[in-house]
């Protein structure tokens, strides 16, 4: 018999303080095994959690994650020795257990039994809706609302394999994370859908659904991944496009990064409402029905590269998120921000290579705008409380993360970036990882130290400013120089071209710096292939002698912005923006034209 949640009241009133925010390092799960029996049409479930934990030293008192759960039971097994224990809400974040002598050091299993809620107000944890008159069970939980579905270690950096059986009424489907590998039913007419093991997983992406699902059956992708779209009931034809982009978009993704599909299958899941646009749940990805859903019948090109863009970032997570885990939530740009660049790549394949980065571009002149702004934060933020947690998932972590990416493979090449990223994915291969890991694999395989950029863009806001001065002193061949001036955060990597002259960068850690040219070229472009996060500035005679058709689709796109940005020396930039606004490519017309308003 497991001990009754009401003994030793005593005990836990002299309860010493529990952890502020985050768990200490003192317990280290190892594998999460949950139970748990749903119905969608009712507003609680009842649910059993073991958790198997290293103590790493005797302890009588152990804290895990749990929100609005109603703990029923608790134990904790030590060798053969199972040990009753207490089990009471604390801190609003945690459940507290305590035992009435220490256990440990070594390894114990956690035994909780447990009621939640299934929300009907809140899209966040476990919640339901009803829809066209049957009820559904959904989750979300990143980035900490799994500890609100069930007990657990809910940090990005406590990854454990989750085995997981989920008991359904008759007329459901249950689906999560691993495929499923067996079913059992009771005498009453219940399903037990016991799913396989998960490779290790953070509990914010754990997943599961349950309802009277539609099932639309995709061919399979890449390296032969099963792919399925799930719908409400009846709608199953509406996701025949979100399977057909699968087919598109996974082999991209497991081109780039060398590594086939992690897990064993991939299913789609269609929500009536949600927090977010899209989750990267490994296996069972969730996305608003509107972004994923459509009617059978011909379809619009807007419409399906809508659907592969969404897909494009959500799968791209399979490997940079889920496979490697950012090991606190300040370095969730290894997550989002990665996401975030790699499917604006994968996007460019459908593109001819005039037009590659201009989705990037466009995604960093959103972000510039709000990185001038008051309303600027750094990247890379400490999350110290759930009030902080809020603002995990800020569009700086996105749209800077995914261009400073951008910036490195400018500077440093595409080769060494992918280089590192597959690195980065082998060596960390279903663990969690930091922006420090990321800069020592990008400095092996490109031979430059990247860390002083990488931190300069990620810890600081703000945009600089860089200007360049030609000097041809003495035989055109050897005495020409380019004078780079910058204001703002440093160093800056700053790549420019001239006429007849390939790439060249260097990193400009002061407020100037000279660098010896290979002739003296009659123009200069200070942002070659428009790459680099940072604002050029031009004088009129710079522009005057800008031959903008040797420019390429990047670079007069990252041209107009720049001068709409910093309204540059007005007469010679209304010159400049008069004929971009005639600009064949729709982006960098459009941009012109805002520019001239």
């Amino acid at each position: 018999m497991w001990a009754a949640v009401a003994a030793w009241p005593l005990l836990l009133a002299s309860l010493p303080p529990g952890p502020a925010f985050r768990l200490s390092g003192d317990v280290t799960p190892v594998k999460h095994t949950l139970n748990l029996s749903i119905d969608p049409g009712a507003s609680a479930y009842e649910g059993e959690v073991v958790i198997e934990a290293d103590l790493h030293k005797p302890t009588s008192i152990i804290w895990v994650n749990g929100r609005d759960l109603v703990p029923r039971e608790a134990r904790i097994a030590f060798g053969d020795v199972i040990h009753p224990a207490q089990i009471q809400p604390s801190g609003g974040e945690f459940l507290v257990l305590r035992c009435a002598a220490p256990v440990g050091p070594g390894r114990v299993r956690i035994y909780i039994r447990f009621q939640a809620r299934l929300d009907e107000k809140q899209v966040l944890g476990a919640y339901r809706r009803k829809v066209d008159g049957d009820w559904y069970a959904y989750t979300t939980f990143t980035p900490i609302e799994a500890r609100k579905a069930f007990p657990c270690f809910d940090e990005p950096r406590f990854k454990t394999p989750w085995d997981i059986t989920i008991r359904v009424p008759p007329g459901n489907l249950a689906f999560s994370n691993a495929p499923a590998i067996a079913e059992t039913q009771d005498k009453y007419g219940w399903t037990s859908v016991h799913f396989a093991t998960t490779p290790p997983l953070p509990a914010e992406v754990v997943a599961f659904a349950v309802g009277p699902f539609g099932v639309y059956e995709g061919a399979p992708a890449g390296e032969g991944t099963p792919v399925r779209v799930l719908t409400p009931r009846a709608r199953a034809a509406e996701g025949q496009a979100g399977a057909e982009a699968t087919l598109e978009i996974l082999p991209r993704l497991e081109a780039y990064t060398g590594i086939p599909y992690p897990y064993g299958k991939l299913d789609h899941v269609a929500l009536p409402e949600s927090a977010f646009g899209a989750v990267e749940n490994p296996g069972l990805i969730t996305y608003l029905s509107r972004e994923l859903l459509t009617a059978p019948g011909p379809e619009s090109r807007a419409r399906t590269n809508a659907i592969r863009f969404l897909e494009a970032h959500e799968i791209a997570h399979q490997w940079f998120g889920d496979m490697v885990t950012q090991a606190t939530w300040a370095d969730v740009w290894l997550s989002e921000g990665f996401a975030t660049w790699l499917s604006e790549k994968i996007m460019d394949q459908e593109q001819i290579p005039e037009r590659a980065h201009l989705y990037a571009i466009a995604s960093r002149e959103r972000i510039m705008r709000l990185d001038g702004s008051s309303r600027a934060r750094p990247v890379r933020v400490e999350v110290h409380d759930r009030e902080g947690s809020k603002n995990i998932y800020n569009r700086m972590v996105y749209d800077k993360g995914a261009s400073v990416l951008l910036m490195l493979e400018g500077w440093l090449g595409e080769a060494p970036v992918q280089k590192a990223a597959r690195t980065y994915l082998q060596e960390h291969r279903f663990g969690s990882a930091t922006t420090a890991d990321f800069a020592d694999d990008l400095k092996r395989a490109s031979g430059t130290d990247p860390a002083p950029v990488i931190h300069a863009f990620l810890d600081l806001t703000g945009i600089p400013r860089v200007s360049g001065r030609v000097k041809c002193e003495g035989p055109s061949e050897n005495g020409a120089k380019l004078e780079i001036h910058i204001s703002g955060p440093a160093p800056v990597p700053v790549c420019w071209r001239g006429p007849a002259s390939s790439k060249q960068c260097a990193v400009v850690d002061s407020s100037v710096r000279e660098v010896g040219l290979s002739g003296c070229p009659a123009w200069t472009f200070l942002n070659a292939g428009g790459t680099g996060y940072y604002r050029s500035v031009w004088t009129a005679g710079q522009l005057s002698r800008l031959p903008l058709d040797q420019l390429t689709a990047a670079e007069r796109l990252t041209l107009a912005y720049d001068l709409r940005a910093l309204k540059t020396d007005r007469p010679a930039a209304h010159a400049v923006l008069t004929r971009l606004a005639l600009d064949p490519e729709a982006e960098v017309a459009s941009a012109a034209k805002e520019a001239l308003k």
